[in-house]
Formats: C-alpha cells, structure tokens, sequence
C-alpha cells in the first residue's frame, strides 16, 4: 500500500504517519520499524509496534520482540524486556513468521522440548541449519546417537562446516578414527575449514607435530581466501584509529569458535580485570594464531605500541568479532551484556554478522554482510 512506501534512503512516505493515526496496521508496522532504526526513538517505535501486534500483525510481533531483545542489553529493567522479548518472538512464530520460528529454535529462557519443537518446524520450513540445531540440543541432552543423525543430515545437505563438531562428538565417544576421517577428506581437497577442524582433532589426540602443519595451512588457505574478498588498501589506512573498520587493514584473522571466545575475554575482565581481557587480545596478535584462552598474560604494553586489530571468524556460526588491542574497559563491560544467543541469529537477508563497537553511540553494533 501507498502507507509503507518509502521515497529514498532513510525517508518515509509523508501520509505514513497519519496512516497510522487512522488505525492503518501496515503502516504503525512500517512506522515502527522506521523508529526503531532511528536513534533515540525506541519509545516511539514501541508504542507502534505495540499497536501493530496487538491487533495481529505477525511481522510486528517479530520486530517488536527484536526491540524488546536490544532493550534488554542497553537499558537496566533489561530482564522485563527479556521476557518480553521471548513472548512476543513466539507469537510471532505461532502466527506463522518464519523468522520467528527459526529464532525461537535458539532463544534462552525456554525448554529444551520448546526449542526442538521450533527447531523441527524451522527445518520442515526449508531451513537446513534447523539440523545443526537440533543437533546440538541433541548434544546438550546427552543423547549422542541423535546428535550424530543430525550432524550427518546436516552434511548430506551440504553443511560440511558441522564436521568439525561431528568430529568432536566421535572423539567424546572413543571413535578416534572415525573422528580423523570425518575432517580428513576435505582438508586434504583443499578446505580451509576443514583444515582448522583436522588440526584440532589431531591434538585432542596428541599429534601436535601434526597438527600443527595443518593448522598452518588452515591459516595459509583461509589468508588466500581474505585477500581475495578484501579491497587492497593504502598505506595512510595503517594509521586509521579505532572507529569504523571500513579504512582499517587486518591485524590478525583467526578462526575460532566466536561465542566460547567472547566468554573467555568475558572471564577475563569480571571483576574489573579489564587488562588480562586486552592481554589475551594483544597475545592472539603477536602470534597471529588462534586463541589460546589458558596461556599467561604477557606484560601490560608500554610505549608507543600501535593497537591492533583482531578478526575472530566464526564460519558455523556466520559471526565475525572486531576488537583492538587497546578496548576500553567500556567496550569490555558492554560485551559480557550481549545475549550471545541471539545474536547467532541470522536472519535470511543478513547473512553473516559483524560484531563491531562503535565508540561514539557507546555501544555494540550488529551488522548484516
């Protein structure tokens, strides 16, 4: 309708408004999701979504529960818009929003029983990573033989990137063997993926020579593949400070499991220890490698040391972490309040997100690629 129309980049239909007023469902939707993505007018997006779901609209009560989702991380009631959250994203699924549906399959708060229901609805939807889901709740309940299903469904429909998490589950099983041979294959044809996944199974099994060598061309390959996505860049780039990384050039790429990371640097700075948590950081780049969350912390930087910054890449989970070495201690505290739950959440027209903090709104932004 002419109500949700939009004229450029940022501007609404001018009649929008009092579209809305005039009891205009579509348009206290469009409305409210305009607010939303304006700072300093989440009240006045509420109130339109608020509007809107009430009298059914199913999109609204998706982007309502996602309002509810930032709420919680940004404001102090953070618990009542939490639950509100969780409540509205599965009205939204029982009134049929995919989105919600596939969401639902990873909230926090709910019952195991609950998620594999959404889970399974998701998959029946045509959503493959529901397998990968169901999978690991399988895991977190302790019935391995299901989690092994599920993982391999997840392969036969093209998720290779799960082998390493089968593999992990074989180990746990006492099937070493079979767990080499799950990522063996594709890291021989060449996987970057696979490589990382083969190297880490080799030293669960104390064949650190040996993975060692993979993990080196797990790290060669994967470097190969980000100098051919990324734009080459100018030297005056280096000096770029910290702010958005569009100018910025890479430090330090490494893959890793992104969200047992954020924990980790989370650990390290509870209790205001803020500096282990810009150790851990500083001693990932001085080795460009992977993270090693046990390791000493080396001494506090001193002089005229130039930040550097870290690329954690999470391929699973489609996360990417930018952080600099020298992170406040602000950025720090706010990323222990992220709900690292939601936000492996990827929503069809997002792709894979890009966790970045942005000094001047003082907070984490998430961003769609």
């Amino acid at each position: 309708m002419a109500a949700r129309r939009l004229l450029g980049a940022g501007e609404l239909d001018p009649h929008l408004e009092l579209a809305a007023e005039a009891g205009d469902v579509g348009a206290m939707t469009a409305l409210g999701k305009h607010l939303h993505r304006s700072p300093g007018r989440w009240d006045r997006a509420e109130r339109w979504l608020v509007a809107a779901a009430e009298a059914g609209d199913p999109e609204a009560m998706y982007c309502l529960s996602r309002l509810y989702w930032e709420r919680a991380v940004w404001e102090p009631n953070g618990e009542a818009y939490r639950a509100g959250s969780v409540e509205w994203c599965r009205r939204a699924a029982q009134a049929g929003w995919f989105e919600a549906v596939e969401l639902m399959g990873i909230k926090r708060g709910i019952s195991a029983e609950e998620r594999e229901l959404w889970l399974r609805r998701a998959l029946e939807g045509g959503n493959r990573s529901a397998m990968t889901g169901l999978a690991r709740l399988a895991r977190e309940r302790e019935r391995p033989d299901e989690a092994e299903h599920w993982y391999q469904m997840a392969i036969d429909h093209g998720l290779s990137s799960v082998r390493g998490e089968l593999a992990f589950l074989l180990l746990d099983q006492g099937r070493p063997s079979e767990a080499e041979e799950c990522v063996r294959r594709e890291a021989e044809a060449g996987s970057w993926e696979a490589a990382g996944h083969l190297a880490a199974v080799l030293r669960e099994l104390g064949r650190t020579q040996e993975a060692a060598t993979w993990q080196e061309k797990c790290d060669a390959r994967r470097a190969r593949d980000t100098e051919r996505k990324m734009p080459e860049r100018g030297a005056s780039d280096r000096q770029a400070p910290p702010g958005d990384l569009v100018t910025v050039a890479v430090t330090a790429l490494v893959t890793t499991a992104v969200v047992p990371f954020i924990q980790a640097l989370v650990s390290k700075a509870a209790e205001d220890s803020y500096g282990q948590a810009r150790d851990l950081v500083r001693r990932i780049l001085h080795r460009n490698g992977e993270p090693d969350t046990t390791a000493e912390p080396v001494a506090e930087s001193v002089g005229d040391e130039e930040p550097g910054l870290l690329i954690a890449e999470d391929p699973e989970a489609g996360i990417a972490l930018y952080l600099w070495s020298n992170a406040s201690d602000e950025a720090l505290r706010a990323l222990s309040s992220l709900d690292l739950d939601e936000m492996t959440a990827r929503r069809p027209d997002q792709g894979r997100v890009r966790l970045l903090w942005h000094p001047a709104t003082g907070r984490w932004h998430i961003r769609g690629e």
